[in-house]
């Protein structure tokens, strides 16, 4: 798989324009509301709307607050929605504090609408890799009154692999990461079996880069995600403890692909990779 991807410094399809029209998509679906019907609404024809939602196109904040209006969201959701719209031409973003909802609104958007997808995992597996116990033995420690909630969503954004027209999907993990024994032993060697399993899917491909290395390499600095669009620039997205870093801009999105294409020298075969796993997995995960 190729994943020197183009860059683009257009406004078009930036991090908040995304998100924004993910929030629109989000908040119209679940009015009960198709895009025609809000069109006649407004007076906007529906392909304007559907511009909005796939962050092909940004709204003023006043049609914005004549969308949210017309589907009944409350005067706080109104609020919080066009503050988005007027941040929204804004390139890089920053996202700080308790925003969970937002973030995987937008997480999920990016999945979606991909056509290639590479993770960097450096402590986890990557979420759409992950097994129900695994995930489930993560979140419940982080966010314990609603784990259960939390996880059935992060084990469906899996099916985004085996959808029509699924994105092409490279993995690239840290044999710490997949040495990690989260959730005990069983649950380990479970997640490692699943790992093999998706990799049969012909859009899947998994690279583990062993321990031992005597030189820096990208992956000391951390996990990171790359999205590649058919249409609009590529992202990068971050996610730490408590904030979401998105990057849009040429040079950032650059200095990423680049740490990408040599994670790839750095990295085990395909082949080598899933049979190092298959040994992890038969042995308990203790090899």
């Amino acid at each position: 798989m190729d994943y020197r991807c183009r860059v683009a410094g257009d406004k078009k399809g930036t991090p908040k324009v995304r998100a924004l029209g993910a929030e629109l998509r989000e908040h119209r679906e679940a009015a009960g509301v198709t895009l025609r019907v809000l069109a006649t609404k407004l007076g906007k024809h529906h392909s304007v709307l559907a511009r909005y939602e796939t962050g092909e196109k940004r709204p003023e904040p006043e049609t914005v607050a004549a969308i949210m209006t017309a589907l009944g969201a409350s005067d706080g959701e109104r609020t919080r929605v066009v503050a988005l719209a007027r941040a929204a031409e804004d390139t890089n973003w920053v996202a700080v504090g308790d925003s969970s909802h937002r973030d995987m609104t937008t997480l999920i958007e990016y999945e979606r609408t991909a056509n290639a997808i590479v993770e960097v995992a450096t402590t986890v597996i990557p979420g759409v890799l992950q097994t129900y116990d695994y995930a489930h033995a993560i979140i419940e420690k982080w966010s314990p009154h609603d784990a259960d909630v939390r996880t059935a969503i992060r084990v469906g954004r899996r099916d985004v692999l085996t959808k029509r027209h699924a994105p092409e999907f490279q993995a690239i993990i840290t044999e710490n990461a997949l040495r990690e024994p989260l959730g005990g032993t069983a649950v380990h060697s479970e997640q490692l079996r699943h790992m093999l399993a998706m990799a049969e899917l012909d859009n899947v491909e998994i690279r583990i880069v062993r321990n031992g290395a005597t030189d820096w390499n990208p992956a000391h600095a951390g996990s990171f995600i790359h999205f590649q669009f058919a249409k609009g620039a590529p992202i990068v997205y971050i996610e730490h403890f408590s904030s979401l870093t998105l990057l849009h801009t040429p040079k950032e999105v650059k200095a990423f692909q680049n740490a990408i294409a040599s994670l790839q020298d750095e990295a085990m075969s395909p082949e080598d990779s899933l049979a190092f796993i298959a040994k992890l997995a038969n042995a308990g995960g203790d090899t």
